[in-house]
């Protein structure tokens, strides 16, 4: 009687263990993969632009932080997979540069996109020797063996420049009349600097906002001066 019951059983312990085989947990073996990255090289960059010397008080340099690594990939069984080399520039983002220019040195900052705006003409140059001015120094340093500097040179046109625009941008506005105040804002736009022609001009309208009479005087003066 209990012979035909044979199979059954056989097939339902057959089956329970199918079950318990199907439930153990399932060992991935991209879960045991791992990447190792080995830093191969490491510089920053200054991107000046293609023209090494400077006809005008403004340029906008680009600084670059460039690093090289070296990727191995290992599977689960800790065996080499691939190799192969990674390759970023990043920008040098909110970081000092050192400005050497006359034997003195000055600092700077690169915005968060990795740009400086050099201005020769801004307060912090003011007391420069552009006459004898021939060259200046960027440096941008990472660490004792980082560095990158980059040299600009200064053209004859550009000294003389500076030589005159320093005083129409910075002498004391409040030691002038409206005459003088006219001749220095379009002094400067005949100078090719157009820019600050336009920060002197909107310098004088806030300065002058507390005196209708005399912000008035201004703006006449500096109609008829533009008239041909």
């Amino acid at each position: 009687m209990r012979q035909p019951l044979l199979p059954w059983a056989l097939w339902l312990c057959a089956g329970l263990s199918l079950t318990a085989c199907s439930s153990q947990p399932q060992v991935s073996g991209d879960a045991a993969a791992r990447v190792e990255r080995e830093l191969i090289s490491h510089n920053l960059r200054i991107d000046v632009g293609e023209q090494l010397v400077l006809t005008s008080p403004q340029r906008t340099i680009h600084v670059t932080e460039q690093l090289l690594h070296q990727v191995t990939e290992f599977d689960a069984r800790d065996q080499l997979v691939n190799r192969l080399e990674s390759y970023q520039a990043l920008p040098w983002a909110s970081q000092p540069i050192s400005l050497i220019a006359d034997g003195k040195r000055f600092s700077l900052q690169t915005d968060h996109d990795g740009l400086l705006r050099l201005n020769l003409l801004s307060e912090q140059f003011i007391e420069l020797d552009f006459e004898s001015l021939r060259v200046i120094q960027l440096v941008a340093r990472a660490g004792p063996a980082i560095v990158a500097d980059q040299n600009l040179l200064i053209s004859r046109e550009l000294r003389s420049t500076l030589r005159e625009a320093v005083n129409l941008v910075h002498d004391n506005l409040e030691e002038s009349d409206v005459a003088q105040w006219v001749y220095r804002i379009n002094r400067l736009d005949a100078l090719g600097l157009e820019e600050e022609s336009n920060q002197l001009e909107n310098m004088l309208m806030m300065l002058t906002i507390g005196d209708p009479e005399l912000q008035t005087d201004f703006l006449q003066a500096l109609e008829n001066s533009e008239r041909p």
